[in-house]
């Protein structure tokens, strides 16, 4: 078998136009790159597998599309990873697909021989979406930990769909998307990604959207499992006991940061809704979540205020 650099891992379900589209542009981006393509059906309607499988052959390709039937987006990417063979794996969705940024990724796995890779452009930093770009990202600096508190402080984004990891540390690691969670789920991966301590690399990269993949926002199943992503990361804060028992500091941050910051996010779903807060207050406490809500001196002044008025107000929260 040929050696193979990298594994496009896309999930689809009728996006027959947009899943060739995607074949079609990263087989020009990475001509002299052995690149195969994974493409994960989740029971369309349309006629994609024909157009993806249609793409591949067409351009003398490797890659296979596999039926997942009406499985989870989740189960879906589980697939990929432990169908694929690349060296690398990416993830790539129809509604979000960035410009000619993987030739660059490779060539910074090659030089660093990292594990986790993802964009910071020297140009502009990278910045998260509530500090108004002013927070300047330390490429130079990265490991897991301060990756990590700077995820927790949301100092830093970075998008799931332009990340790059190493299929063997993954496998190594048994690091896998929770199958039961649809909400959360990437937030959750990543931080156990993390948590085994990867070898972490920047790619001097200005990401750009391909503007004509217009991403479709469906609100439902955010809306329905909004909790899932509080059981999500309390399963990361389990492996983060276990995993990293030496880091007091990490463990506190994410009791008294990050769980409660999910909290008060689910709280914020619900409020948009329309639920009353006695209603919020009813399900939070029935649910054992009302307990998650407590601070320390790692507790960010804004949350804290959040958390009081959510305990004590709630009906002056908003």
């Amino acid at each position: 078998m040929a050696h193979i650099s990298l594994s496009v891992i896309i999930p689809s379900k009728n996006n027959k136009y947009h899943v060739s589209d995607i074949i079609k542009r990263i087989a020009a981006e990475l001509p002299e790159e052995e690149v195969e393509f994974i493409v994960i059906d989740m029971n369309s309607s349309d006629d994609s597998v024909l157009w993806a499988l249609e793409e591949i052959k067409n351009n003398n390709l490797r890659g296979c599309v596999i039926q997942s039937g009406g499985g989870s987006i989740t189960s879906a990417l589980n697939t990929g990873i432990y169908k694929s063979d690349g060296k690398y794996i990416t993830f790539v969705y129809p509604s979000r697909m960035y410009k000619n940024y993987l030739a660059d990724y490779l060539k910074t796995a090659d030089e660093t021989a990292a594990e986790f890779i993802f964009a910071v452009s020297s140009q502009r930093g990278h910045t998260s979406a509530e500090d108004g770009g002013t927070h300047k990202y330390n490429a130079e600096k990265t490991d897991a930990s301060s990756l990590m508190t700077d995820l927790i402080y949301s100092r830093v984004f970075f998008d799931f769909t332009a990340v790059m990891l190493k299929r063997e540390y993954l496998l190594r690691n048994h690091i896998k998307f929770y199958e039961d969670c649809h909400y959360g789920y990437v937030e959750a991966f990543i931080y156990n990604v993390l948590l085994f301590r990867p070898q972490i690399a920047c790619s001097d990269v200005l990401l750009q959207r391909h503007t004509d993949n217009t991403p479709v926002k469906d609100s439902t199943a955010e809306n329905i499992n909004c909790y899932e992503r509080i059981d999500a990361m309390l399963k990361v804060y389990d492996t983060l006991k276990r995993q990293r028992w030496d880091n007091l500091k990490l463990i506190e941050l994410f009791e008294y940061q990050k769980l409660p910051s999910v909290v008060i996010g689910v709280v914020d779903i619900l409020r948009k809704q329309g639920f009353s807060s006695q209603a919020i207050q009813k399900s939070l406490k029935q649910k054992g979540y009302s307990s998650l809500l407590k601070t320390a001196r790692c507790t960010s002044p804004d949350l804290k205020r959040k958390i009081l008025l959510c305990k004590f107000l709630p009906w002056f929260y908003q």
